[in-house]
């Protein structure tokens, strides 16, 4: 598991909602992980991922990832949400 630029897009997107949505945890929790969820489910397709491959401006590396990676994305987009949520509080 490494942190790449990927992961710090993730993390500045969720505290961007956490300075805008205050206090909605389930909702930001639910929006990562059905991100994370359909992100799999393109890349697992063989029609989608050579779309994604030929057409989606971010390298394959990033988007077809392990399952560490995608628990990684959402504790890293959690950690956002909450730093987010505690600024101008």
């Amino acid at each position: 598991m490494n942190i790449d630029r990927l992961h710090i897009v993730h993390f500045l997107i969720y505290l961007l909602l956490g300075i805008i949505f205050k206090n909605k945890y389930e909702l930001a929790l639910l929006i990562s992980i059905l991100w994370e969820v359909s992100e799999y489910i393109l890349s697992n397709i063989n029609y989608t991922r050579d779309l994604l491959i030929k057409y989606w401006p971010i390298q394959e590396k990033y988007w077809n990832e392990k399952i560490d990676n995608k628990v990684l994305d959402i504790m890293i987009n959690m950690l956002g949400y909450y730093i987010g949520n505690q600024l101008n509080s």
